[in-house]
């Protein structure tokens, strides 16, 4: 990979953390205005800023229609921060829109071009009317790979021709230069295509000891040999014009020559002429809003960091699990031999074990990203969605700084988007239907994410018509999932809708119908170690419940014993440990067993019969409460307890096959594989085969 490619790779990472900032500016703004409250002058700000070095890198690689439309978005929001324009609810909604044209431009771009898009075409016109711009002098080509490159605020007669000439023109870069991520090279080599004959560096390299890296010492003589007016050429350098001094030192222009008065508005006039003064005003106002309000270009808070690729993190969390693995044989070794012999050792062991465990959760820590990533993506489908079912819809984001492994992050778009999908088109109602209900015109999704334990929960929760069980029942019957004669209740009723190619559209459309969306976020939830339940209320709504692991790679468990296996509880679930001895157990009517404890019956489930392993039949001793986080609490009867440890979790089904109540496998000390158990997936798989405790408790 050349010098290009790389900087282009760069600068597609960069749009998306700055899109990312920009839909939540947005949304903000959006929220503001709707409410009738004030908008935060520093949230504006930062949406201009996103947008703005946007536009500046697309300049550098010539992504002329990114540019074009970056330009017209910059202009709106540069009117509504200098108080020219005020922020309407119709304004906002269209802002919101233009930061989905910019996204989809940049995607564009990034793939290398694609068809045109009418919603862009459409975002752009309104843009260009609220700006001021005719549409003639917006669709005007930008001088080819120009880091300025926007369509020019002003139109020149193209038929007064100029005459070769020399310009020269002093390039000074200022103090915040290099802090707003531009580099001079670059400039330099970008404004060959626009005649640059030569450049020559002025000025001397301070000391080393006086030396500021941030700061670019030097300033360039810049000698073009150019037909071009000055004011266009000027034009060049519009993206630098807070950040850099330009000098017309030279420009021999004919007499007559001169090209006519702008077409543009008459305050687009004083652009050129501020860039021709070089006036350091411009310079001194940015730096004051910065320290002010504490903008990114503030060098005490530029905040250090290092980007790397995945695939090495991925290297460094395997080689910290292989660490973990030999620490518990290191560990087993010892307890094996005489303690009185190797207390020194035991110890040592101990103190790595600490630092392991340090080192593996600062691992984790690098892994674990927010999943706004995935969430700010969400709200433009929404939009898209309400814009092509010509309904109205909100969505309302929380928990959207909840940490999860990238892994997850990375797999979880899909599946949202399907449940989204699912939702604007099943679940929630036209502005007609909901207003005759007696519901607000616009429906509400509401998309959150939080910590449970060890596992983050997501949810999606609509106030629609809620699902069609009715519906449901006669489509699974058309399909053959169940029989006629079948009686569900409503629960197992909802969970068909997660069967294969089941739809209950009436007809197949762009947005449903083929029976593939929620059965692709079954298959990926669960390849995730993770569970998806749907709970639903005629009228009123629907709720997806999305159970995910923090981490694809450690965590720490109840190691246990059934028979002569043993087998890993993950801690995050296990509330307590009981001996049957000391416990009350109860029969009920259909045989099964109940444990009595503290006020409370909780059920008894076999894990030897539930999990089918062979010895002798002897009584379970212990009981192991755990939480199965949608059904309450259950007691598991195990054999033995042995106790906690931390254990790298490994792929059951990327390595055997998917076995239902278990969510993967680990090495133990002694080289031994152990199950890891999925508690919920256990406990409903010991209720679909009436796996019950046997009479063998007094």
């Amino acid at each position: 990979m050349d010098d290009t490619e790389d900087y282009l790779s760069l600068f597609f990472t960069e749009c998306g953390e700055l899109l990312g900032d920009l839909h939540e500016h947005l949304d903000a703004m959006l929220d503001a205005s709707e409410t009738g409250g004030s908008v935060d002058i520093e949230v504006v700000n930062a949406a201009f800023r996103a947008v703005h070095s946007i536009k500046g890198g697309a300049a550098a690689f010539g992504f002329d229609v990114l540019i074009a439309f970056a330009h017209v978005f910059e202009t709106v929001m540069d009117r509504i921060r200098s108080d020219e324009m005020p922020l309407s609810a119709d304004v906002a909604q269209l802002l919101v829109r233009a930061g989905d044209g910019l996204e989809v431009l940049v995607e564009q771009a990034r793939d290398g071009g694609g068809p045109a898009d009418s919603m862009v075409d459409r975002v752009r016109v309104e843009l260009e009317e609220l700006a001021g711009v005719a549409p003639s002098a917006a669709e005007e080509a930008p001088p080819a790979a120009a880091p300025a490159a926007a369509a020019p605020a002003v139109e020149y007669d193209p038929d007064i021709e100029l005459e070769t000439r020399e310009v020269v023109i002093l390039f000074a870069p200022g103090p915040e230069f290099m802090h707003r991520g531009h580099d001079p090279l670059r400039v330099i080599r970008a404004a060959r295509d626009i005649d640059l004959v030569s450049a020559e560096p002025e000025g001397s390299p301070p000391s080393i000891e006086e030396l500021d890296p941030w700061v670019c010492p030097w300033s360039w003589r810049l000698s073009f040999d150019t037909s071009m007016p000055q004011a266009k050429l000027l034009a060049f350098f519009e993206l630098y014009d807070d950040t850099a001094e330009l000098t017309v030192e030279s420009d021999p222009m004919p007499e007559g020559a001169s090209p006519p008065p702008p077409k543009a508005a008459p305050e687009a006039e004083a652009a050129p002429a501020e860039l021709e003064a070089a006036a350091p005003v411009p310079k001194s106002e940015a730096k004051a809003a910065a320290a002010e309000g504490g903008g990114a270009s503030s060098r005490t808070s530029v905040s250090k960091t290092l980007r790397v690729e995945l695939m090495r993190i991925d290297r460094l969390v395997n080689l910290v699990g292989e660490i973990v693995i030999t620490q518990a044989v290191l560990a087993q070794k010892l307890s094996e031999t005489d303690a009185a012999t190797s207390l020194e050792i035991g110890h040592s062991v101990e103190a790595m074990t600490r630092q392991t465990r340090e080192l593996q959760e600062s691992v984790m820590a690098i892994r674990a990203q927010p999943v706004k990533s995935v969430f700010s993506r969400m709200p433009r489908v929404v939009r898209d969605l309400a814009d092509t079912l010509k309904k109205e819809a909100r969505l309302v984001v929380s928990g959207e700084h909840t940490e999860v492994d990238t892994t997850v992050i990375e797999e979880l778009a899909e599946p949202l988007t399907h449940m989204l999908r699912n939702s604007m088109d099943h679940g929630l109602e036209g502005p007609e239907e909901r207003a005759a209900a007696g519901k607000p015109r616009t429906g509400t999704i509401r998309l959150s994410a939080e910590h449970r334990g060890e596992r983050v929960i997501i949810t999606i929760e609509d106030d629609g018509r809620g699902i069609n069980r009715q519906r449901v029942m006669e489509k699974a019957i058309e399909n053959g999932l169940i029989s006629g004669e079948e009686q569900l209740n409503p629960e197992d009723i909802d969970q068909l809708i997660f069967h294969p190619g089941f739809s209950t559209a009436a007809e197949v459309s762009s947005v449903s119908g083929r029976g593939v969306g929620m059965d692709v976020v079954k298959k990926k939830i669960q390849s995730l170690g993770g569970r998806c339940l749907v709970t639903s209320t005629p009228g009123k709504g629907t709720l997806f419940t999305i159970t995910l692991p923090l981490t694809l790679a450690v965590l720490d468990g109840m190691t246990i014993c059934v028979g002569e296996e043993r087998f890993i509880l993950p801690l995050s679930s296990v509330v307590e440990a009981l001996r049957l001895e000391n416990c009350e157990i109860e029969r009920l009517p259909d045989n099964s067993r109940v444990l009595a404890r503290r006020g409370e019956y909780l059920r008894l489930l076999s894990l030897r019969s539930a999990l089918g392993v062979e010895g002798a039949a002897q009584p379970e001793e212990m009981a192991i409460v755990v939480d199965t986080e949608t059904n309450g609490h259950v007691a598991l009867l195990v054999d033995e307890l042995i106790g906690q440890r931390q254990v790298v979790l490994k792929s059951l089904e990327a390595n055997f096959r998917r076995v239902d109540g278990v969510s993967g496998a680990t090495i133990l000390g002694d080289g031994r594989v152990a199950l890891i158990l999925d508690v919920p997936s256990l406990v409903a798989l010991g209720a679909s085969q009436h796996y019950i405790a046997q009479e063998t408790f007094h």
